[in-house]
C-alpha cells in the first residue's frame, strides 16, 4: 500500500503510471554499480521515483577532481566515502527507498556473493571502465537479470539495454574487452553525465514497469556537441554466449 505521504510525493508520476505502477516500483530492487558521474543522476532519479530498494556497489572516496561532474557531493565532502555520503543524502531525499551500500569493488566474486542470496529486478551500470561493464553484462546474463550499460566521453555518450538471452548484449557489439590506457583520465563534460545518467534511469523505470520501448537491440549514440541522438540497430552475434 502507498502511504498518504507517498501519494503526495509521487502525485505527478502517478498521473502517468497510476497507483498500481507506483506500488509496483515500491516492490522493486535495483542493483547499481558506481556512484560517480553517471551514478549521481542515476541514483537521484531512481530514488526520487520511489523504487523499493537501491543496492549500490561503491568503495571509493571523493576527490576534488570528482566535483566537476559528480553532483551528489559538495566541497566539504572531499576525502570522505562516496558510498556513505550518497547513502545519507539519498535517504534524506526519499526515506521510503531503502539504500543498501556495499563498500566493495564490483567483481565477479563480490557480485556473486551478493546475488546468491538476493533476488534483484534490474542491474544498471554507472562504472567508468570497460572491465566492469563487461562484467555487468556477464553477470546479467548469468543471473537472467535485465540490465542497462552506458558510457561517456567528452560530449558523447552511448547506451544499450539488454533482456538476457532475448536481445543483443554488450559483447555482441564490442566482442571482448578493448585495450585502454588506464593511466589517462577519461575527458568528460559534466552535462554529458546528467543526460546519459538520466536516460539510464528512464530505461530502468521502463524495464521495471514493463512499459514503453527500451533501447534493446540498438545502441543509442549521443552527441551533445552536435545535438544528435542516433539509434544503431544491433543483431545478436551467433558466436556470442548470450
Amino acid at each position: 500500500m502507498l502511504k498518504s505521504e507517498e501519494l503526495e510525493r509521487y502525485q505527478r508520476q502517478i498521473l502517468i503510471i497510476g497507483k498500481d505502477g507506483q506500488k509496483l516500483l515500491k516492490q522493486k530492487k535495483v542493483l547499481q554499480v558506481g556512484l560517480g558521474g553517471l551514478g549521481s543522476p542515476l541514483s537521484l532519479y531512481l530514488v526520487s521515483s520511489g523504487i523499493g530498494e537501491l543496492i549500490v556497489f561503491e568503495n571509493d572516496s571523493l576527490s576534488l577532481s570528482n566535483l566537476g561532474r559528480q553532483i551528489l557531493y559538495n566541497t566539504d565532502d572531499v576525502n570522505k566515502s562516496k558510498g556513505d555520503l550518497a547513502k545519507s543524502y539519498l535517504t534524506k531525499l526519499n526515506p521510503n527507498t531503502k539504500i543498501t551500500l556495499i563498500k566493495e569493488r564490483f567483481t565477479e566474486k563480490s557480485a556473486e556473493n551478493y546475488l546468491k542470496n538476493t533476488q534483484i529486478d534490474y542491474l544498471v551500470d554507472a562504472s567508468d571502465n570497460f572491465q566492469t561493464k563487461f562484467l555487468i553484462n556477464d553477470i546479467g546474463l548469468k543471473y537472467n537479470i535485465p540490465f542497462t550499460i552506458a558510457g561517456i566521453q567528452g560530449f558523447d555518450g552511448q547506451l544499450i539495454s539488454v533482456d538476457p538471452h532475448e536481445t543483443a548484449c554488450y559483447r555482441c557489439i564490442f566482442g571482448d574487452i578493448p585495450k585502454t590506457d588506464k593511466s589517462k583520465p577519461i575527458p568528460v563534460m559534466s552535462p554529458t553525465c546528467g543526460v546519459v545518467g538520466s536516460l539510464e534511469a528512464n530505461e530502468v523505470l521502463k524495464g521495471l514497469l514493463k512499459r514503453g520501448k527500451r533501447i534493446t537491440d540498438n545502441l543509442l549514440m549521443i552527441s551533445l556537441d552536435s545535438g544528435d541522438f542516433t539509434l544503431i540497430p544491433i543483431k545478436k552475434n551467433p558466436r556470442c554466449g548470450c
